[in-house]
């Protein structure tokens, strides 16, 4: 089974990211780049489903060149080769124009099978998949948490998920599309070895020249969408705690200057060990805890 996986890299979210109104992006001098977490997991599936049936794993990655690193480390994990998309006129992709590119280096390569993570973390669109499946002209399960795999017969049976904890359970032909959702599985870890083999893999760059893409496909001038505004959340205002009207105005006041906070009542046991332990016990068979 040949799988092609589609390998984003991201900002770093448990990293401070500080936003730049001027690009309409986060600054980029302190950003921490990672794999997108979903699309860890779409590489994992892929190399397991290798393990399980053979074939040959590819990854592809829209990006600058230090995506490069993205893409070592996922070869780190079992895939077999990777590619990476890398043009200035591929800047400013939106979610369409990404896919557009994507779909078209795929087209080129033999697969069985296409996995995208489910969303990225640094959009949250979730359209790349749905934007390749149509491309390509192939079937799209998205919200996958589950794959079971017949090659010989060239179906597949995936369990996607749905609102409230429901599953569905989808038989679908192959060739297809599957947007990986969380839950499907966890990510190994790379050993020493496996990360020093994929460190030493070449990647081979390919361009719009290379892909067959027209000016207009791509980039800025072939989004569907335009960012207008960028900024960070709004703070959460704090509850503001109101006293009971019932009580006093001394009590209430001594509410509002402690923030609400009640004092905690117990007794403090005070004694040698053997007296504090008879405490204990005494209170414990008081409160039936304990009997005899």
């Amino acid at each position: 089974m040949n799988i092609v996986v589609c390998v984003k890299q991201v900002p770093d979210t448990n990293v401070p990211l500080e936003p730049d109104p001027r690009t309409k992006s986060v600054k980029s001098d302190d950003v921490v780049w990672v794999v997108n977490p979903y699309d860890l997991l779409a590489v994992e599936a892929a190399v397991r489903l290798k393990e399980t049936h053979g074939g040959e794993v590819t990854l592809l990655s829209l990006g600058q060149p230090e995506a490069k690193m993205a893409l070592k480390s996922c070869l780190a994990l079992g895939a077999d080769k990777a590619f990476l998309l890398f043009d200035p006129a591929f800047n400013d992709s939106d979610s369409y124009a990404a896919g557009v590119t994507l779909s078209r280096a795929i087209s080129a390569i033999p697969h069985d099978l296409v996995l995208c993570g489910a969303q990225s973390s640094d959009t949250n669109a979730g359209l790349a998949g749905a934007v390749i499946a149509e491309n390509l002209g192939l079937p799209l399960v998205s919200g996958v948490t589950h794959i079971e795999a017949s090659p010989e017969s060239k179906r597949l049976i995936v369990h996607r998920k749905l609102e409230r904890g429901n599953r569905e359970v989808i038989e679908t032909v192959l060739p297809a599309v599957l947007t990986i959702e969380s839950g499907i599985n966890e990510p190994r870890y790379a050993s020493l070895p496996s990360l020093m083999a994929g460190l030493r893999k070449e990647i081979e760059v390919q361009d719009m020249k290379k892909l067959g893409l027209a000016l207009g496909e791509v980039g800025a001038k072939g989004c569907k969408t335009k960012v207008l505004t960028i900024a960070p959340p709004r703070p959460r205002p704090k509850r503001l705690f109101t006293p009971d009207s019932s009580l006093s105005a001394a009590e209430r006041m001594r509410l509002v200057m402690s923030g609400g906070l009640a004092e905690k009542s117990g007794d403090v046991l005070q004694g040698n060990p053997k007296e504090v332990a008879a405490k204990i016990i005494q209170f414990l068979k008081k409160e039936k805890i304990v009997e005899g």
